[in-house]
């Protein structure tokens, strides 16, 4: 196996939305819900930018959807359709009422786009010219103040457990692009922060017993939050579900000792 390239797990990767030229930092997640799953898109740098700071109103389009698979998500058949109704959303909101578009949330036969806007004036006239080149859809609109952009956090940000799943998936994209054979176990590195050395030693007797080699572990002068790092490794594969599986393990254990995960390193194995 050769290896090359050290690749850091909080490396900056623009990711863009297939079909779709939006501006922002898009990603998509699945919750798995019962009885039928959820999938959100989302710009994830919308809610920390001078735009959410401008934008007090937020625009929910609900569409309701034509061809529905048994799960409640679109039929590949209405995907087109899809692509080009949320494309005239955007290019007719943008330019009417200068809206930013934020995501959107599919679930159960329905598809809800966000739009946060200070101007809402004539929104529903602007919408309506957009549905009327799409005649067999039917449709609604809410239109309300949202100045602590609720829905935007409640509704389409990822949770912290969700953000770490996209993470991954990002870092797993990039050691794809590098001709990585994800599915070879290698060395990952993980990388953790805790409250006091007597949680990090808690987490470290724990880990251990789980084939998890201590690496080193210090205290970050000037630091008040979780100053005791630790560095820890183990040989493990770096498909999506692998690394889920390990880095999700390690983040929700050190939520109980009161520490944080912060990522985890590895280099191409080809």
């Amino acid at each position: 196996m050769k290896k090359t390239l050290l690749l850091v797990f909080c490396c900056s990767v623009l990711f863009k939305i297939k079909a779709q030229q939006f501006s922002g930092n898009w990603d998509t997640y699945v919750i798995q819900t019962t009885p039928k799953p959820v999938s959100v898109v989302v710009d994830l740098d919308f809610g920390y930018s001078p735009g959410a700071k401008e934008k007090k109103n937020v625009i929910i389009v609900q569409l309701n959807l034509k061809q529905v698979q048994p799960d409640g998500m679109p039929a590949r058949e209405e995907i087109i359709m899809l692509d080009s109704i949320e494309n005239g959303l955007h290019n007719t909101l943008v330019s009417a009422l200068n809206a930013q578009y934020t995501g959107r949330y599919t679930s159960e036969g329905r598809r809800d786009f966000y739009f946060y806007s200070n101007d809402t004036s004539h929104c529903r006239q602007h919408l309506a010219a957009v549905f009327q080149q799409f005649p067999v859809y039917s449709w609604s609109v809410i239109v309300k103040w949202d100045a602590d952009l609720s829905n935007y956090f409640n509704v389409l940000y990822p949770t912290s457990k969700e953000m770490e799943r996209i993470k991954n998936r990002r870092m797993v994209d990039v050691l794809h692009a590098k001709g990585d054979l994800l599915t070879a176990p290698r060395k990952v590195e993980h990388f953790l922060f805790f409250k006091t050395a007597a949680d990090r030693k808690n987490f470290a007797t724990v880990i251990q017993d789980n084939g998890f080699v201590i690496e080193n572990g210090g205290k970050e002068m000037g630091v008040k939050d979780r100053p005791y790092s630790l560095h820890i490794s183990r040989a493990d594969k770096v498909d999506a579900n692998s690394i889920d599986r390990v880095s999700l393990y390690l983040w929700e254990l050190a939520l109980r000792y009161s520490g944080k995960y912060d990522g985890w390193e590895t280099f191409v194995v080809r």
